[in-house]
């Protein structure tokens, strides 16, 4: 990069790819943002090298008919270096030789299989083979609940015959002695055996921007606060620092400025005895009248967790939580708090919602992930296992605690705690989710439990990497 102009300036260097499209095959986008960065300041005439590289297996496509994996087509893909999607820029040439199959996620070698097919059932997805055929209209628009949502919530808990866990054990551990140990060591299922049934119930359901304390077992309460664009709280006076919104920051194309806005709100959070922050949000712009856009980078799933990832890295550095968010396809604003179903197929799930949450999960290794109001695949996805457990811990290797976005009608604490939703931001309903717990820990007291024990787990494991126990 030369700067050719009179002043001092930065600018950024973006590399697109277009991948080889088969009408009738998988779909692809005509072009995709692989890579990108920005110069220093350079003076008149100051030059700088940049080096961008991506995996060659980023340019895969997902198969949901045939593999149940990502595909990375034979044949040749063009390359763009260019300083945005309509530059001309200068073009190359790689070829892929021979058709990959991928079908084990890169980091933690876990099998990919699909998750999401029920969104699939009779209906039409746009594709870049018949656009005029598959784009939209009102006359298309089914308001009819398909039957396996209907089935789904229509059904009640059954005894799962688990090995029920132990509880109220006094084995003298207290949460200090677990500093610094791993998720899975052995001292955890002691620690665990420890609480009562009820202690757990309380911990996990009353979490409305907190953890409780439970003196008897050395846990101290914590705070967790609010704001994309710096910490808020809700309920009291708090002065903070601004920062411009999400969408304005991923303007800069700057990694490290997200960085440092993450390091600064971290470093203010320990100030005022904070230890977990509900952002940054890497949904997607989805549509101009995205009702919560200004909360989210970009409409592309790769610029957005980027950004997303540098903010988490920022800040948890500080030693706070850092709780990336809404988890997932949390789009649309109205409606949003009454059960919204949206719909995608696999391959758009996966390459367009859950792509920027992925690069957050594997880049800024996140100990908080907010889930989100949305109904998908037919659930909730705070009671989503599929999304929580098959696909943000088994698959990308989350570990951290899950915790909801609010509480209204529709998001159930017995269906969170037994589908990888660990904390309830439960502000009004506690005394109903309380009774719905209870309730299913008739019906199933084993799978209630470990359940509850699971999320209580999590939330801890959490919080002790944080400066609240030192």
């Amino acid at each position: 990069m030369t700067n050719t102009g009179k002043v001092a300036g930065k600018d950024v260097v973006q590399l697109y790819y277009s991948a080889p499209y088969t009408k009738g095959g998988l779909e692809k986008a005509a072009v995709a943002l692989g890579a990108y960065d920005k110069t220093k300041e350079l003076q008149p005439g100051e030059k700088q090298t940049l080096k961008l590289s991506f995996a060659t297996n980023d340019m895969a496509s997902y198969d949901s008919q045939t593999e149940e994996a990502y595909v990375l087509d034979e044949g040749k893909y063009q390359l763009k270096l260019a300083k945005n999607v309509h530059d001309k820029g200068k073009k190359l040439t790689y070829e892929v030789a021979k058709r990959q199959v991928i079908k084990e996620d890169s980091a933690t070698g876990t099998t990919i299989k699909n998750k999401f097919e029920a969104s699939e059932a009779g209906l039409t997805y746009l594709s870049r083979d018949d656009w005029k055929g598959t784009y939209p209209s009102d006359k298309k628009i089914n308001d009819e609940a398909p039957q396996f949502v209907l089935d789904d919530l229509a059904k009640t808990p059954t005894d799962s015959k688990l090995d029920m866990p132990a509880f109220g054990k006094d084995n003298g551990l207290k949460l200090s002695d677990l500093k610094n140990l791993a998720h899975d060591d052995p001292k955890w299922e002691q620690f665990l055996d420890q609480f009562t049934k009820d202690e757990l119930i309380n911990y996990v359901v009353k979490g409305a921007y907190q953890t409780e304390a439970i003196d008897r077992l050395g846990i101290p309460a914590s705070m967790l606060l609010d704001g994309p664009a710096g910490l808020n709280s809700f309920f009291k006076k708090f002065k903070a620092a601004s920062f411009p919104s999400e969408n304005v920051l991923a303007a800069t194309w700057s990694n490290a400025l997200g960085y440092e806005m993450g390091e600064v709100v971290g470093k203010e959070a320990k100030v005022y005895g904070v230890h977990g922050w509900y952002a940054p949000a890497v949904n997607l712009h989805r549509t101009a009248m995205g009702g919560r856009n200004f909360e989210y980078f970009s409409e592309d799933p790769l610029l957005s967790g980027k950004m997303g990832a540098a903010v988490i890295k920022g800040a948890q550095e500080q030693d706070i939580i850092v709780f990336m968010k809404h988890f997932a396809m949390n789009d649309q604003e109205k409606n949003a708090r009454s059960g919204l179903y949206v719909w995608g197929n696999e391959q758009s799930i996966r390459e367009l919602h859950l792509r920027p949450f992925e690069i957050a999960v594997k880049e800024g290794k996140n100990l908080g992930t907010m889930s989100s109001f949305s109904m998908i695949n037919g659930k909730w996805a705070g009671g989503n296992t599929e999304l929580l457990n098959d696909v943000l811990r088994d698959e990308w290797g989350f570990k951290g605690m899950v915790s909801s976005d609010a509480v209204f009608g529709f998001m159930h604490a017995d269906d969170a705690i037994v589908a990888g939703n660990d904390l309830m931001l439960d502000t009004m309903s506690a005394p109903k989710n309380i009774k719905r717990i209870e309730q299913a820990y008739k019906a199933d007291p084993s799978g209630t439990a470990l359940g509850l024990r699971t999320s209580v787990h999590n939330i801890l494991y959490a919080l002790l990497q944080t400066y609240l126990i030192k």
